[in-house]
């Protein structure tokens, strides 16, 4: 209705134009009155696309500050409350979004999802659970917001209704797989949560025993195996974790304290906690599917409940640095206090948000400063990528050395750090002790693509191990077929073997992988001329010069440009080209 108003005032307006100049009182009146609805009018619909418009550019404060405004003047469309609504919880601005749902009509609300979901929210984080239940009573439309619903109303009634609310948790994904996992996982909390500690353990021990290995989970197994006693059990769970997913800072923290023999309680959770840490718990795999603008809407419902919840705070940020929201990842990870577990980890992110915003100096200095504080390993280890990524691989090199003589003075080997070192000493000249990391990388992780990718690619780079490098990178294709660089490896690599018409068909194939890196597009301008491609070479080597950055790169592609490859390949006798 309210999108046709335009149309009709407009009409009103001209109308009244056409009048004669002799107007009564009431008719000057009905005029001026007809006016003013017609400037408000436009101004509604200005703003809405205003509104629509920043959405579809990704300018989410300009979104939801006009949707803001909107929702003042138009209140009885549930599609437009909607839409309102997520645009400013998607900035974390909770609580205008909340002032905006409650300026709502009743029946307005229960014809929407989001407002009311948020309306809930709010009831229970100010402790009504009355009136947080009223706004569930009516089907969703949305199985998701269903789903945090339902977990919603159980944490509600947990301590009333211990046994129903359990259920209901342990079903709220209503479906199988990853969410149905969730489910029992916080029922199993919620066990733990009214000292029913025994099943608890036997609902986390049944996930643990299918492989449904979420790190909250296993935290809150290993710490109440702790608790009775059985701590090598709970260190064992722990390093198995971290050696199938990687270190966790709660699941660090948590190793610390049974090694201190200083195990904290297993957490009591309030009603919004519990609720919060469902919502966080059932975000992160939107998060980590790259849902970024969907998954910032509920982990700030998330943190408005449970402004603690620190684990939720560092994947929000995570979300908005990948979305390019920097400036509110960067606002996020530096409200974790220094007393959080997470806030080390924290201070990482924040690193690299800093980097990617190319304030290089600010990210080093973030992460030597953390490190000078905590001695921490994940640190450390961001650090030397830091360094990495801005070519400086002499201290990168130096830093990997470092982790790895304090995790080999432990019996502990990490395949990633000898890999990245070999990297490192690779581009740094070092070839062989590059060749023993990757060596030594590969022996820890055997089948791993890219590992063997790399090492089969240096030697045959190198004219060395041709046979060996060969089958290398073959078994890492079949391992990841689809891979564009492991693709153009193999290319590449009969292309050095003379095989050309043989490393043209895997060429194209790595072009049309990765369409867009340049190295790969010169490697087939290679290929193409070894046949007499003449026409088609040059074309590949213009395509990798669009998107070529090194120096030295664009130079040697605007000499095959020039001159192909005829006078480059004069350096060798052996009549191959003079280049990589």
């Amino acid at each position: 209705m309210w999108r046709a108003i335009l149309l009709s005032s407009a009409c009103l307006a001209l109308s009244a134009c056409m009048s004669t100049n002799t107007r009564s009182p009431s008719d000057l009146l009905a005029q001026a009155e007809s006016e003013t609805k017609l400037r408000r009018d436009i101004d509604t619909l200005t703003t809405y696309a205003v509104a629509k418009y920043a959405g579809y550019t990704e300018d989410a404060d300009t979104a939801a500050r006009n949707y803001s405004r909107l929702l003042r003047n138009v209140q009885d469309d549930p599609w437009l409350a909607e839409q309102g609504v997520f645009a400013m919880l998607r900035v974390g601005e909770v609580d205008r979004a909340i002032a905006a749902a409650k300026r709502l009509p009743y029946a307005t609300v229960l014809e929407t999802d989001l407002p009311r979901l948020l309306l809930a929210v709010d009831a229970l984080k100010n402790e009504d659970t009355t009136l947080a239940l009223t706004y569930l009573t009516k089907p969703w439309t949305n199985d998701y917001h269903a789903m945090l619903a339902r977990s919603l109303a159980a944490w509600s009634v947990l301590d009333e209704e211990p046994a129903a609310a359990i259920n209901l948790q342990r079903q709220a994904g209503n479906q199988e797989g990853l969410y149905a996992l969730m489910g029992q996982m916080l029922g199993a909390i919620m066990k733990a949560n009214i000292g029913d500690i025994e099943s608890a353990r036997t609902d986390l021990g049944i996930l643990w025993d299918v492989n449904a290995r979420l790190a909250f989970g296993v935290e809150a197994e290993a710490r109440l195996m702790a608790l009775a006693g059985e701590e090598e059990l709970a260190l064992q769970r722990l390093k198995i974790f971290r050696d199938e997913v990687g270190r966790h800072p709660a699941l660090v923290a948590l190793t610390e304290e049974i090694e201190r023999g200083e195990v904290s309680p297993q957490p009591t959770y309030s009603a919004a906690e519990g609720t919060a840490l469902a919502f966080y718990v059932a975000t992160a795999p939107q998060a980590n599917q790259n849902y970024g603008d969907v998954a910032a809407v509920y982990f700030a419902m998330a943190v408005y409940l449970d402004p603690n919840l620190d684990s939720a705070k560092a994947l929000w940020a995570d979300t908005l640095d990948q979305a390019g929201r920097r400036d509110d990842a960067i606002a996020i990870l530096k409200s974790i206090p220094k007393s959080s577990i997470h806030h080390t980890s924290a201070q990482g992110q924040l690193a690299w948000a800093l980097r990617r915003e190319d304030r290089n100096e600010e990210a080093l200095e973030v992460a030597r400063q953390t490190l000078a504080r905590t001695d921490n390993r994940n640190i450390r280890v961001q650090l030397a990528d830091l360094l990495q990524s801005l070519d400086r691989d002499g201290e990168a090199e130096e830093t990997f050395s470092d982790v790895i003589a304090a995790d080999e003075a432990k019996g502990e080997y990490d395949w990633r750090i000898y890999f990245a070192r070999g990297g490192a000493r690779e581009r740094l000249g070092e070839w062989p002790r590059a060749e023993n990391d990757l060596q030594t990388a590969m022996s820890l992780n055997p089948n791993d693509p890219t590992i063997m990718n790399y090492l089969g690619y240096s030697w045959i780079d190198r004219g060395i191990n041709l046979d060996e490098g060969l089958r290398l990178i073959e078994g890492a294709l079949r391992l990841d077929p689809n891979n564009g660089a492991i693709t153009d490896s193999l290319g590449w690599a009969h292309y050095k073997l003379g095989n050309y018409e043989r490393a043209i068909f895997y060429l194209e194939r790595a072009t049309e992988l990765e369409p867009d890196i340049s190295e790969i597009l010169d490697h087939l301008g290679d290929a193409y001329w070894q046949v007499g491609r003449f026409k088609e070479a040059g074309y590949q080597w213009e395509r990798a010069l669009k998107y070529a950055t090194a120096e030295d790169e664009i130079a040697l592609l605007e000499s095959k440009l020039k001159s192909g490859l005829a006078l480059l390949q004069a350096a060798n006798d052996d009549g191959s080209p003079a280049f990589p």
